[in-house]
C-alpha cells in the first residue's frame, strides 16, 4: 500500500505537531514539515527549511509530488501564495489553517478571515476539506490561585457557565486528522473533529476536585492588583471589546467568547445544521479521553497555551480604547 505525502506547515506549533504525531504513528504517511523540530525528525519526517512568503516558484517546488497539503500557520498569515502554489503544483487535497471553533459568518473576525480563505479555495477548485475543533480542553480549566492573571489565565468567566461547548485534545485532533486527509467521504466538506460537549460549570467542578482549590472566588468582584476582571465581565463588555479596532488581540478575544459563552454558536446542533460532518459518527473507534486525568495532567504540567502576544497585548484587555 502506498503512502499518502502530506506537507504539513507550522509542524512546530500545538495543533500542527500534534498532526504531525499523529500521522507518523499511523505510519500510512510520509511527511515534510516546516519549519522542522527534533522529535518529528527522530520520528521519521522529511525536513523542509523554508517561509511561506517565498517566491511562488520556491512554494510551488515544495509541494510538487503532495497528495496533502495541511496548514496550520496563524490565521493572520496570508494563506493564499501557499495555496495558490498548491494549485499550480497539483496537490490532492488541502486543509486550510481554520482548527477552531464552528460559527457562522459575521460573528468573529478571525473566523471570517479562515471563511474568506475557504472561498478563495472552492474559487480555485482545489479539492479540500475544512476542519473545525471546537474550543481546547485546557482553555477551560481555571488557572490556580498562585499562577499570575494574564488573558491566557483569566480568574473570572464570561457568560453563561451552563452553556455547553465543543471541546477536544490535541491527540485528538492529530488522530481525527490522519483519519478525515484520506477518507473519500470527507472530502469538500467540513469536518468537526473532537472530543464532546461540556460546560465551564462540569470542568470548574473536575478542577476543584484535582486542585483541592475552591475556585468560586473567581467570578466575584475583587479589587486585587493585576486582575483584568474586576467581576465577571458583562456581557455588554463583550460587546465593547469587539466593536472596538485599536486593538486586534482585545476585539479577537471579545469575539470568541461572545460567540462561544454568549451566543452558544459552538455547539453539535449547530455544527450539523451548518452542515458539518460529525467525525465522531465517522470514526466511532478513536477514543475518548478521560476528562479528569487530563485535567491531572494540565495542571501538573503548568501547561499554558501561548500565541506570542506582547505584555502590551494582555493588559486592559476589555477596556475601550487602545
Amino acid at each position: 500500500m502506498s503512502k499518502t505525502h502530506v506537507f504539513i506547515v507550522g509542524a512546530s506549533g500545538y495543533t500542527g505537531g500534534a498532526i504531525a504525531k499523529a500521522l507518523l504513528e499511523a505510519g500510512n504517511f510520509s511527511s515534510i514539515n516546516k519549519p522542522g523540530i527534533k522529535k518529528l525528525t527522530d520520528a521519521g519526517a522529511e525536513v523542509v527549511i523554508g517561509d511561506i512568503s517565498e517566491s511562488p516558484e520556491k512554494l510551488e517546488s515544495y509541494l510538487k509530488g503532495v497528495d496533502v497539503l495541511i496548514s496550520t500557520v496563524l490565521v493572520t498569515v496570508d494563506q493564499k501564495p501557499l495555496i495558490l502554489a498548491a494549485k499550480n503544483a497539483g496537490v490532492g487535497r488541502v486543509v486550510p489553517s481554520d482548527f477552531g471553533p464552528t460559527a457562522p459568518k459575521g460573528v468573529m473576525a478571525m473566523h471570517d478571515l479562515k471563511l474568506g480563505i475557504r472561498d478563495y479555495i472552492k474559487e480555485l477548485g482545489l479539492p479540500h476539506t475544512f476542519v473545525e475543533v471546537g474550543w481546547w480542553l485546557s482553555g477551560m480549566f481555571p488557572p490556580r490561585h498562585s499562577v499570575r492573571n494574564t488573558l491566557m489565565t483569566q480568574k473570572a468567566y464570561v457568560g453563561d457557565r451552563s452553556q455547553k461547548l465543543i471541546y477536544s485534545t490535541l491527540p485528538t485532533i492529530g488522530k481525527m486528522v490522519a483519519r478525515i486527509i484520506v477518507d473519500p467521504r470527507t472530502l469538500n466538506h467540513i469536518v468537526v473533529a473532537y472530543d464532546g460537549e461540556i460546560s465551564i460549570n462540569e470542568t470548574w467542578k473536575i478542577a476543584a476536585k484535582v486542585t483541592g482549590e475552591d475556585f468560586s472566588d473567581y467570578p466575584k468582584a475583587s479589587n486585587a492588583p493585576g486582575f483584568y476582571f474586576a467581576q465577571a465581565v458583562s456581557d455588554e463588555e463583550i460587546e465593547k471589546g469587539r466593536q472596538q479596532t485599536d486593538n486586534w488581540v482585545k476585539k479577537a478575544v471579545a469575539d470568541y467568547y461572545r460567540s462561544l459563552f454568549i451566543r452558544g454558536d459552538n455547539t453539535l446542533a449547530k455544527a450539523e445544521a451548518l452542515g458539518r460532518l460529525d467525525s465522531r459518527k465517522l470514526y466511532d473507534d478513536v477514543p475518548y479521553p478521560d476528562v479528569e486525568e487530563e485535567a491531572k495532567n494540565h495542571y501538573a504540567s503548568g501547561f499554558v497555551l501561548h500565541y506570542g502576544f506582547s505584555e502590551e497585548d494582555l493588559l486592559d484587555v476589555f477596556k475601550t480604547g487602545a
